[in-house]
């Protein structure tokens, strides 16, 4: 640790604070899936920390209503249905096939790719619970800092627990099945339409090499099981972090040090991050005047694990979503100048969201600080994201403190530009 010891101010106690929230809180809520009672205790949990860092009265709980399962519980169905409608391929039944697979492509590319709400009926309602608290500055409020997190926990990804680096050859095997199953129906459909036979060659061997490649696809039903990571890495450490720098603007304000002049700081921590940022686009909704007709800049976390993987994301929700490149290289610059590797990357496909996204989605300027690469391919034994092991012994001291740091360091700088 200790990798600067300019004037950040940063000290092994903030670090610890860190973890020890963080520890207490995974040991006693280790399944925080939305809707839940763990969900809700951490959220009140929270709203006891905020309250001790934040301005008195300034710290609030939202409730918001969701439908945290149709994220990803639908997976195991479409699964299903594409395997049915490559077996309606091979006993010559093109145009229900060709329904079945465009249903299955738009299901999937709504719910898994862009986060849309297509399924919501489909499934249960459930509360979430948003916790945020602010800190005033001590002039006129001319722009504001949000720095955020979410503390839902995530299920288990099966396939990154149990064979992480064939979990981008099933996806992209997945995605290949499909769109090879669409395009036969497609132009057989067509062929029907002009009465034009398909070639003798085409069947049965197209559609027998479908259904045999279905085999392939069977993995991805079981996506998700009922497991529940303790989400240490992703995402408690994070709401710890942005807890304890909350806490360093609190004491320096009460001490008449460093008092922010014209930046007020909000912190806020997410639920429903794994349920498709159902959580940070209540709170977008809801604040959406508040958060265009006053300058914002937003400053999310999300999955620390590594120092040397530090990034800031410029694009975001599986490359669909524009973040601020100016935020992002802001920040890299700050990591530099403080003597940390950092990098402006994005979102690539495959690789899921942040809760930047939700922001990004309303045209507020934010960027995602992780510690983790993205890109799937990469995937290796030694990956406890998403997984049962996703505990704080797998997490960098040093990524922590430099979290604070760069965090800190961001809000004096745009505090100085106001």
């Amino acid at each position: 640790m200790g990798k600067n010891n300019g004037k950040s101010e940063i000290t092994r106690d903030n670090v610890k604070h860190v973890f020890n929230l963080t520890d207490k809180i995974v040991e006693r809520y280790p399944s925080r899936l939305t809707g839940t009672r763990a969900c809700l205790e951490t959220a009140m949990r929270l709203k006891e920390e905020f309250s001790r860092n934040c301005d008195q009265g300034s710290v609030d709980i939202e409730e918001f209503t969701c439908h945290p399962k149709s994220f990803l519980k639908y997976i195991p169905a479409i699964v299903i249905i594409g395997i049915i409608c490559s077996f309606l391929l091979l006993f010559r039944y093109p145009v229900p096939a060709l329904i079945g697979f465009a249903v299955v492509i738009f299901a999937f590319y709504g719910q898994f790719v862009r986060y849309w709400h297509l399924l919501d009926p489909l499934f249960p309602r459930a509360r979430g619970y948003n916790v945020y608290g602010k800190i005033e500055p001590e002039g006129k409020v001319k722009q504001q800092v949000i720095l955020s997190a979410h503390h839902d926990a995530a299920y288990v990804f099966q396939l990154i627990a149990h064979m992480p680096k064939f979990y981008s050859t099933f996806m992209q095997g997945g995605i290949l099945f499909l769109i090879v199953g669409f395009l036969v129906s497609l132009i057989w459909t067509v062929l029907m339409l002009f009465d034009v036979p398909p070639p003798a060659w085409a069947h049965p061997s197209i559609p027998l090499a479908l259904v045999i490649c279905s085999i392939l696809v069977l993995p991805l039903a079981f996506f998700t099981t009922g497991q529940v990571s303790p989400g240490a890495g992703d995402n408690m450490i994070a709401v710890a972090t942005t807890n304890e720098v909350a806490r360093i603007f609190q004491e320096a304000k009460k001490t008449g040090k460093n008092i922010l002049q014209h930046t007020r700081l909000m912190i806020v921590s997410f639920d429903a991050e794994e349920a498709g940022l159902r959580g940070a686009r209540a709170f977008c909704r809801k604040h959406r005047d508040e958060l265009l007709g006053t300058k914002t800049y937003v400053f999310n976390i999300d999955t620390l694990y590594k120092v040397k993987d530090i990034n800031f994301l410029a694009h975001d929700l599986n490359t669909t979503v524009k973040l601020s490149r100016q935020v992002a290289q802001d920040c890299v610059d700050i990591a530099h100048a403080l003597g940390y590797p950092a990098v402006v990357s994005g979102m690539p496909f495959g690789g899921g969201s942040t809760d930047a996204a939700a922001f990004g989605e309303i045209g507020v300027e934010a960027t995602n600080m992780a510690a983790m690469s993205f890109d799937v391919n990469a995937f290796g034994k030694d990956m406890v994201y998403h997984t049962k092991n996703d505990l704080t012994k797998y997490i960098e001291p040093e990524v922590v403190e430099a979290t604070l740091k760069i965090a800190r360091s961001y809000i004096l700088q745009k505090d100085a530009e106001a």
